[in-house]
This record gives C-alpha cells, structure tokens and sequence, in this order.
C-alpha cells in the first residue's frame, strides 16, 4: 500500500500516528537516500518526542550495513531484536531503523520475520531503501510502502559539461558515414579516450561526496559502518552519473536528428545503447570493475551507432 508522495507526508504520518493507525513496519523507498533518511528521522523525532535537531535517542536503533560489501548481517539484526525485545527506556514507544534494507541478506531477513510480524508492543519499524525491488518478497510483504518522490537535478559540473561535449562529437562523428569510411580508428581511440574521461570524473566526484559525507555524519557509526557508508555514497555517485549520461545520449540523438538522421533510424539504435548502458550499470552494481563496464559500454556503442 502506498501511503503518499507529497511535501505533507510527515504530517501525514504523524496524524495516523497520533490516532493509534500507524502500522508498525513502513518501507520508506525513494531516491535520493537523504531523502529517505530525512522522511524516517522526521516521524521518529515526532514519534519519541525528541527535537528537530537531535539525531539521538535511547528508544532509536539503528541496523546500518558494515563493510565495504556494505551488508546487513545476522548477527547484527538479532543484536537488534534483542533490543527492541526490552522494555522502553523512556516508557513510550521504540523505533528501528533498517537503513539500507536491501542490502539485508536472506539469512538476516528470515532472522527479522518474526518480528516484523508481531513486534513487541509499542515498537515500529522503519526500513529505509532506494532499491526496493532487491528486499525480499516476504519482508515487502508485511509492511506498508511509504514513497517519496524522485528528486534528480541534472550535473552541472564544468568537467562534466565538458566532457558531454566531447561525448555528443564523438557519437556525430560515428553516424557520419562518408567520415567514418576514411577513418576508422579515432572513434576507437575516442572511445577509450571518454572511459578514461568518465572514470576520472566519477572517481574525483565520488572522493569529494564521501569525504564531505563523513564529516557532515551527525550520528555515531563503527568503523565497519563507516566503510559501508563510503562505499555507499561512491555507488550513488557513480549510479548518478550513469543515469545522466542515459539522458544526455537521448538529448543528444533528439537533437541532430534530421533528414539525414531521422529517428526512425536513430531510434532503435538509442534504445540498444542505453539498454546496454542499463546492463553494465547493473554488472557494476555486483561489482563488475568499472573500467571493464565502461568500455564495454563505448565499444559496444562504436558498433551500434556505426552500423548500417
């Protein structure tokens, strides 16, 4: 069940709250994570009664992934049970948050069953996630979908508007038969040229957010938390970055389409590039290195836009 998308969604909550119609287990999906975190702090705050400005309370736990896998394990989630199975500090209510919930294995998500279904009295449980199609059915399953709307900005970084520009010749360069017959090897070149370009820009991008992410932390965290929080931060980063280069692609086609190039022929070639830039953004999601994704994506790209 979908409970709601708007800018009114905490106060939403708090209501149903307030009248005893909370249900205990709410999946906050959407994207990005801050917003998600954001949403869940919220209720929580009103929830415990705590202020706006505190991220701390002894009825608040916190089941984050650890390490650079960034996994939710066992051990942990009946750490957390184990918690929630005692009386309130504060005599009121207890809330967990399961930040990353997808990345909740199945071994600690059959462990987190019983208490999803019945949880002790007084306790709600927030899973936080912007993938929700990785958490398992029967965790979906028992608990109300709280989604956020999707807030994306387009990049307007100089060395990635640079770089686009680099990106729209080169694709130009392929659709142009009579030059792509008097040479074939630039494109190839170029296209190692932008893997190169790209993996520098992701990677000097990502350093930045995750050295400004871990400062800016304002709650206590392990070092093994620590680590799967950077990581996490880095895989956003990049996942930004690969879907504004799917945009960019279709701006690009959309724009020099022309007699010469009309989208009926363009058309089907735009869907298999970004078709295959979906597949290596997924590869890379289990850890297919990132140089390997990416020149596989321009080579298999070079093919397409030079195909007759």
């Amino acid at each position: 069940m979908v409970l709601g998308s708007t800018q009114e969604l905490s106060s939403t909550l708090a209501q149903r709250f307030s009248k005893n119609l909370l249900h205990h287990g709410l999946i906050f999906q959407g994207d990005p994570i801050e917003i998600v975190e954001s949403q869940a702090f919220k209720l929580s705050r009103f929830i415990l009664g705590v202020p706006e400005s505190s991220w701390e309370h002894p009825d608040l736990f916190h089941l984050r992934p650890s390490g650079k896998m960034r996994i939710i394990s066992v051990e942990k989630t009946r750490t957390l049970i184990s918690d929630l199975s005692r009386t309130s500090n504060q005599g009121g209510a207890k809330i967990a948050l399961i930040h990353d919930a997808d990345r909740m294995r199945k071994e600690a998500a059959n462990a987190f069953l019983k208490t999803l279904e019945e949880p002790p009295p007084g306790t709600y449980l927030f899973l936080l996630t912007t993938r929700p199609n990785s958490m398992l059915a029967t965790i979906k399953s028992r608990c109300l979908t709280v989604r956020l709307k999707k807030q994306k900005e387009p990049i307007n970084k100089e060395d990635w508007l640079v770089w686009t520009q680099a990106y729209e010749a080169w694709i130009l360069s392929l659709l142009d038969r009579k030059s792509l017959a008097n040479d074939r090897t630039s494109p190839v070149f170029g296209a190692f040229g932008l893997t190169s370009g790209l993996l520098k820009i992701i990677h000097d991008n990502s350093d930045n957010e995750s050295k400004k992410s871990i400062k800016s932390l304002t709650v206590i965290m392990d070092e093994k938390e620590k680590d799967a929080w950077e990581t996490g931060v880095r895989k956003r980063v990049r996942a930004q970055f690969l879907c504004e280069l799917a945009d960019v692609t279709r701006e690009i086609i959309i724009r020099n389409k022309n007699e010469n190039l009309p989208m009926n022929e363009l058309g089907p070639k735009l869907a298999k590039v970004v078709q295959n830039l979906e597949k290596n953004t997924r590869l890379m999601e289990v850890n297919l290195k990132d140089e390997a994704a990416l020149e596989d994506f321009y080579l298999t790209s070079l093919r397409i836009w030079s195909s007759k």
